[in-house]
């Protein structure tokens, strides 16, 4: 594999030791309407028992089919050490470095899951308005790069949600650490 410089050295050294991973939801998923613990677009978490912590490095969604009403996509963070997201159907991962397809224990990337609790929305990522898809023939996908500076302790978790419902493909770039 040929690793592609960022120009972003913590991050380059990030992938060189095998640390990084990129996951993405591979269908869509509907949102519910708000912050809740049922069906968020794709989740990542630190598990609690794991020994690790999760860095996120980068956060995207785009959605193709417009929503009933315009909607606000969050990034939003949610857990307090109580518990890991259960009923969760694991996520598409892979290693940045060898390309790998699984995760070492620690953490989980999950396409649908329920979380413990519900979370709370640290950051704007867009809006979605409700034109039908030939009113906008591009869609630029909501967006952030975090850097590496959110991290996810053991016990909590990362989600895209939505303000109303809506289907969204969601992507995540995250390295996973030692405590």
């Amino acid at each position: 594999m040929t690793m592609v410089r960022s120009y972003n050295p913590p991050f380059d050294e990030a992938v060189e030791r095998g640390n990084v991973w990129a996951g993405a939801n591979q269908t869509t998923v509907t949102t519910q309407a708000g912050l809740s613990v049922t069906t968020p677009a794709l989740t990542l978490a630190a598990l609690m028992a794991g020994g690790k912590r999760v860095k996120i490095w980068y956060v995207s969604a785009v959605g193709l089919i417009a929503p009933t009403a315009a909607a606000t996509v969050w990034a939003a963070m949610g857990g307090s050490g109580i518990a890991d997201p259960s009923t969760a159907t694991a996520g598409t991962v892979r290693n940045l470095k060898t390309g790998a397809a699984a995760l070492p224990g620690g953490a989980g990337l999950y396409s649908v899951a329920t979380l413990p609790a519900v979370p709370v929305a640290i950051g704007q990522l867009g809006a979605q308005l409700t034109g039908i898809i030939t009113t906008v023939p591009v869609v630029a996908p909501f967006e952030r790069w975090y850097n590496g500076a959110l991290w996810l302790a053991p016990g909590f978790n990362f989600s895209i949600q939505t303000s109303t419902a809506t289907t969204l493909f969601c992507e995540y770039i995250f390295e996973i650490v030692d405590l």
